[in-house]
């Protein structure tokens, strides 16, 4: 009688298996301190971000949804001290996992925000560093918040599949990328198109296509919008009231806002 031969199983599953830990678990790596001891404070983080698993086959993205268990942090909406040390050697950073916060620079007397919602990268203790100007940042949290903590335990296991790598790398570039595209918006003269291009950047990200419109499920407030595009609160809120008679935005009871036109077009020099 034959020996009953099994495949092997997948590249994938095999790193995982084999991350190098101090005991016989194979994850303790990724299990949490004691102070994060209670399932309370603690998250399985590619269940929240599944998008970090793409391109890994079936056998490893199960074990790492089960058994990638980080700390977790939750915010409440209002002013949050963001952690700006104590960061481990290793440490990957805070994954934002759901929520809505701003980041915002304070520079000469202005403020310079930054909106931060699911999927962000954070360091919070990186770049904060005193320079020849002086500046302060500050995080205020406009909806709940769960932060996922991607610790040095978790480090060696997330550093073994290059796509996560990959996905993390990207979504810090994309950050880069919306600053450079809201410097952009800045430039624009014409006050109503700098809102309305703003509006409709935000609503590729969070919008959501209805039958009356694309709904853009931010609550967000005049002076936010203003401070966003670099306008005076005054002026945001008669432009903002230009564009509702317009018929190209509605504010929503709750806050939130309804494009119901069309994103601007940039034909010739029309928006300089």
């Amino acid at each position: 009688m034959e020996a009953a031969t099994h495949p092997a199983p997948p590249a994938e599953a095999r790193a995982v298996d084999s991350v190098p830990s101090r005991g016989p678990a194979a994850f303790r790596a990724v299990t949490p301190r004691r102070a994060f001891a209670s399932s309370a404070d603690v998250v399985r983080v590619f269940d929240k971000d599944p998008e970090l698993l793409a391109g890994l086959d079936p056998a490893a993205t199960d074990l790492l949804r089960r058994r990638a268990v980080v700390p977790k942090l939750c915010v409440d909406a209002g002013p949050w001290s963001a952690p700006m040390e104590g960061a481990s050697p290793g440490s990957l950073g805070l994954l934002v996992l759901d929520g809505l916060m701003i980041r915002s620079l304070d520079l000469a007397g202005r403020k310079c925000p930054e909106l931060i919602g699911a999927g962000d990268v954070l360091r919070p203790w990186d770049g904060e560093r005193d320079g020849s100007v002086t500046m302060s940042v500050s995080w205020t949290v406009l909806e709940r918040t769960t932060v996922a903590v991607l610790d040095e335990r978790v480090a060696p296991v997330i550093c073994r599949f290059p796509t996560i790598m990959s996905a993390l790398l990207s979504r810090t570039i994309q950050r880069s990328q919306t600053l450079a595209f809201l410097l952009g918006i800045a430039h624009i003269r014409h006050a109503e198109t700098r809102l309305h291009t703003l509006l409709w950047h935000l609503a590729d990200r969070w919008g959501r296509v209805t039958p009356a419109g694309v709904h853009l499920p931010l609550a967000l407030r005049h002076e936010t919008l203003a401070q966003l595009v670099c306008m005076r609160r005054p002026t945001a809120s008669t432009t903002l009231q230009r564009l509702a008679r317009a018929g190209e935005v509605e504010r929503r009871r709750d806050g939130t806002w309804l494009l119901t036109g069309q994103p601007p077009s940039f034909l010739g020099s029309e928006a300089a």
